[in-house]
């Protein structure tokens, strides 16, 4: 008896199995079992989740500093800046120039005698001569008693009054140039006078500032100022030529506002081989650590915020775990940080925004 087989491309008789049949039962169960592997393998990515791509960077214990930034300019110092005067009346010729750098004891002005102080020199020379040549014929008198005790003695008095005048007039400038020297190694400040100048005695030639005693006057709001004592260190820069730099400390921190700026004055007291390059005038700018402490940290960019506070994520066997912290000083590159985590501790520096805790990432090369 024949019987028609389900399958439309087979037909079979009872008690037989075609070949053809046999070839597809087999196949028909390998499909089957690719198919369940495959929906498996799905499931098992749905429950996973997906895998971010982050950038990581290790928690340091390190120096972290608080620094406000401060701009403000080179002057002299209240104990180097010394004014220069003519200790007579007389005529000058200037050796230097302002903003020239002079050694100890080089020549800054020549003081020349004025018409006057010549002629009252030659008359004080003259009476000085004559009171000496008048007193050796009085003692000549009196010794041949021809000259009585009272006259020797006026002669005596008369010549000692003429060359007291003739000093006066030596130290007034009247017979001699003089030359005023550099009292130390430094910079001429500003000159007063001209060259040729006529200039009455005790009046300002130049100012001088002696060399090492320069101070950079810095300006910072009252709110900063607050926070600044003596003693804080200060990185200076020139402003013009930032490889010009000084380490120094903060000398005196003011206590008013300037009317003109708004802002509080700040010195800081230049010392050290390269305090002779920071010259008077000259612009700069300074950082103030006002603060600095040792403590773990991490890169500015692994420290988030939001409803629930201050977090980072850590790394750990390719899963981010959110650590809540307390950020403390921050430097603009560095952060200081305390809160459950550790020295070495792999933390999210770059695709943290996209994080939620327990997600699965791969960490790149940085």
């Amino acid at each position: 008896m024949k019987y028609r087989s389900v399958f439309p491309f087979c037909h079979c008789r009872v008690g037989g199995i075609p070949g053809l049949f046999k070839t597809w039962i087999p196949a028909f169960a390998g499909m089957t079992t690719c198919l369940f592997l495959a929906s498996s393998l799905q499931v098992a990515s749905a429950d996973n989740g997906p895998v971010a791509l982050v950038q990581t960077a290790a928690v340091e214990m390190r120096e972290v500093d608080q620094t406000l930034q401060a701009f403000g300019s080179i002057e002299p110092g209240p104990q180097q800046l010394r004014e220069v005067s003519a200790p007579r009346a007389s005529i000058v010729e200037l050796d230097v120039a302002a903003g020239m750098r002079v050694k100890r004891g080089a020549p800054l002005v020549t003081l020349l005698p004025t018409p006057d102080s010549a002629v009252l020199y030659a008359q004080a020379k003259s009476q000085a001569d004559y009171a000496r040549s008048a007193l050796k014929r009085t003692q000549s008198l009196f010794e041949e008693k021809l000259a009585t005790r009272d006259q020797l003695a006026a002669a005596q008095k008369a010549m000692t009054d003429a060359e007291a005048n003739l000093a006066a007039q030596q130290r007034m400038g009247g017979g001699t140039a003089a030359l005023i020297h550099a009292p130390a190694d430094g910079v001429v400040s500003a000159v007063n006078v001209a060259s040729g100048a006529r200039v009455a005695a005790n009046a300002t030639l130049l100012v001088f500032t002696e060399q090492g005693g320069n101070v950079a006057r810095l300006g910072v709001t009252p709110a900063q100022a607050a926070d600044i004592h003596a003693g804080m260190p200060v990185n200076l820069h020139a402003a013009f030529d930032p490889k010009l730099a000084l380490i120094t400390k903060v000398s005196q921190a003011g206590g008013q506002v300037d009317p003109n700026s708004g802002l509080v004055d700040v010195l800081a007291l230049l010392t050290g081989k390269s305090a002779a390059a920071f010259l008077p005038g000259g612009n700069v700018t300074a950082l103030i650590t006002v603060k600095a402490v040792h403590s773990l940290a991490v890169p500015r960019s692994a420290v988030l915020s939001d409803d629930e506070g201050t977090y980072v994520f850590i790394v750990k066997s390719g899963i981010a775990h959110r650590i809540n912290v307390q950020a403390e000083i921050d430097d603009g590159t560095w952060i200081a940080v305390s809160g459950d985590l550790k020295a070495g501790d792999r933390v999210v520096t770059l695709g943290n925004y996209e994080l939620t805790d327990g997600m699965a990432v791969r960490e790149t090369a940085s």
